[in-house]
C-alpha cells in the first residue's frame, strides 16, 4: 500500500497549528487553499474540522487539496461569509487567518456567540494588528498566548484568545508591540522594525505644516518611546535567559 502522501505547511500556517489542543473541534474561516485542515486530519490533531469560505473557488481549492491528499472525506466544506455558516457549538476552536484585522473584527462582530468562555480563538492578522488587539480588550476577550511568525521579512503575530472576560480598555503601546510577546525570539527584530517604520511616519508629519500632523505627532512621540522601551524591556529578559 503507498505511504500517504504529507501535507507542508508554512510556517505561519504551522505556528497556529502547533497552538492548537490535540482533539480541538476546528473551524477554519477564511481556508483558502485549505492546507490547515489537511493537515490537521492527517497528523489526528482535530476530531473534527470544518473548512469555510466566503468564496466557491477558494473553497473548491480547499477541496481538492484534500482529495490530493487523500482526506476529503475527513473534512466538511461550507460557503459562507465569516461565521455564518457556523452554528454555535459545532466547535471549540475557531481559527480566522491570513486577512486584515478590520475584517477579523467584522468577522467577531457578527458572531457574538464566539466571545464565550467555551471557546478558543486563533487569530492571525496580516494588517492592523493593532486596531484588533484594541478591540479584543475591549469586548472582554483574554489572551492565552501569542506568538510571531517572520515571512517575506514581514512579522505576523498569532494570538490565541478566550472570550468571557471583563472589557478592559487598551493600552496603545501593546496594541501595536503585542500582550504576551515578551519571550517570543522575534519580538525584538518586530519592535525594531515597528519603531523604524514609526520613526519615518513621525519625520514626515514633522516636516508638514499642517495643524493636524502636529497632532498625530504629538501622539505618535510617547508611542514610539514606549515600544522603545518594551525592546529594551526584551532585550534585557533575553539576555538574562541567554
Amino acid at each position: 500500500m503507498p505511504e500517504e502522501k504529507q501535507i507542508v505547511l508554512s510556517e505561519r500556517l504551522a505556528v497556529i497549528a502547533r497552538m492548537i489542543p490535540a482533539h480541538s473541534r476546528v473551524a477554519d474561516v477564511g481556508t483558502d487553499h485549505g492546507y490547515l485542515p489537511v493537515w490537521l486530519v492527517q497528523n489526528g490533531a482535530a476530531d473534527r474540522v470544518i473548512a469555510c469560505d466566503v468564496r466557491e473557488g477558494p473553497l473548491e481549492h480547499a477541496r481538492r487539496s484534500a482529495e490530493e491528499y487523500g482526506v476529503a472525506q475527513k473534512l466538511e466544506f461550507r460557503l459562507g461569509d465569516g461565521l455564518s455558516c457556523i452554528a454555535p457549538g459545532e466547535a471549540d476552536t475557531v481559527v480566522i487567518a491570513g486577512m486584515g484585522g478590520e475584517t477579523m473584527i467584522s468577522i467577531l462582530e457578527s458572531a457574538p456567540w464566539v466571545n464565550a468562555e467555551a471557546y478558543r480563538l486563533l487569530l492571525q492578522p496580516m494588517t492592523k494588528a493593532e486596531l484588533l488587539r484594541a478591540y479584543l480588550a475591549e469586548h472582554g476577550y483574554r489572551f492565552l498566548d501569542e506568538r510571531l511568525v517572520c515571512e517575506n521579512h514581514t512579522y505576523f503575530p498569532v494570538m490565541l484568545v478566550r472570550g468571557g472576560g471583563a472589557p478592559e480598555a487598551p493600552d496603545p503601546a501593546r496594541c501595536w508591540g503585542g500582550v504576551l510577546l515578551e519571550r517570543d525570539p522575534l519580538q525584538g527584530k518586530a519592535l525594531e522594525a515597528m519603531i523604524a517604520q514609526m520613526g519615518r511616519a513621525l519625520a514626515g508629519l514633522e516636516r508638514s505644516a499642517l495643524a493636524r500632523n502636529a497632532e498625530k505627532a504629538a501622539q505618535l512621540r510617547p508611542l514610539i518611546a514606549q515600544l522603545q522601551q518594551m525592546k529594551e524591556e526584551w532585550a534585557h529578559a533575553d539576555h538574562e535567559r541567554n
